[in-house]
């Protein structure tokens, strides 16, 4: 049987406050996913064992609260290069999605942090990107049932491989789905609304609200706007578009919803 996207999930920590401050947006959905859930930590190798014990101390501390509430959670520290630790313990592990920070410990306005710009260009796992609350910050709340997840997709069939994760997802929260597809010219629109139709009705088979909409503009603009004006609770979209030119668009898109975003983004890695 094959495993579902919140079976296995797995949360980098790197010790700071700022990274932590993620737990409380995505406890809900995992308590609600009945999610297994491996903590990690990456360290140098030192030259005694103290830090090792130390990180170990500060993650089983986590891991007992999700164990009060009924998870089933685990601790990993290991010594190496962050990427390189996140990847192999998901490898090990069959992690079926990572959920990090988009900062890390960084105190600065760095809007995606080293580790995760790494690991959007190396993890072949869908990567859920939270951005820590600041201070006095109102539009980040935890996941919660019945708000929308917004799908943009660009026409291509890579694209539309976002749309199980979206669907996983919207189950789990009773959400509704926003179809979006961003065009450059009005002659693009049929095309666009028979591509989306299909999805939607796809999607309405299998119990699920779905809207289509179809804009004019600048991708990112579009998509940034369309999160400010409806109750988008979550952005899913792949990390790579179609080939030639759109490839080159929809993968920048990606990344730059992922720096600007007011709501958490689902990146979902296509090679090839």
């Amino acid at each position: 049987m094959s495993k579902t996207m919140l079976e296995r999930v797995l949360i980098p920590l790197d010790g700071s406050a700022r990274a932590e401050s993620i737990l409380p947006l995505i406890r809900p959905l995992l308590l609600r996913s009945g999610s297994e859930i491996f903590l990690v930590r990456a360290l140098d190798a030192p030259s005694d064992g103290g830090p090792f014990q130390e990180a170990d101390r500060y993650l089983k501390g986590i891991a007992d609260r999700f164990l009060e509430e009924g998870l089933c959670a685990h601790t990993l520290v290991s010594a190496g290069a962050a990427p390189q630790v996140i990847e192999c313990q998901a490898s090990n592990e069959e992690i079926t999605l990572i959920v990090m920070s988009t900062h890390g410990g960084s105190a600065g306005d760095t809007p995606v942090g080293p580790v995760m710009e790494r690991m959007m260009r190396g993890s072949a796992r869908p990567l859920l990107a939270l951005r820590p609350p600041r201070d006095g910050d109102s539009d980040l709340a935890p996941f919660r049932p019945h708000r929308s997840i917004l799908v943009p997709l660009d026409g291509s069939e890579t694209s539309r491989r976002s749309v199980p994760l979206a669907l996983e997802l919207a189950g789990a929260l009773e959400a509704r789905v926003i179809l979006l597809r961003v065009i450059e010219r009005p002659s693009e629109e049929p095309e666009a609304l028979d591509e989306l139709r299909d999805t939607a009705e796809r999607l309405h088979r299998l119990g699920i609200v779905a809207e289509i909409w179809v804009e004019s503009g600048e991708p990112v603009e579009k998509i940034l706007q369309v999160c400010r004006d409806e109750d988008i609770q979550l952005v899913v979209q792949t990390t790579q578009g179609r080939s030639g030119r759109s490839e080159r668009i929809f993968g920048g898109v990606t990344r730059q919803i992922m720096r600007q975003s007011p709501v958490p983004v689902l990146a979902v890695h296509v090679r090839g």
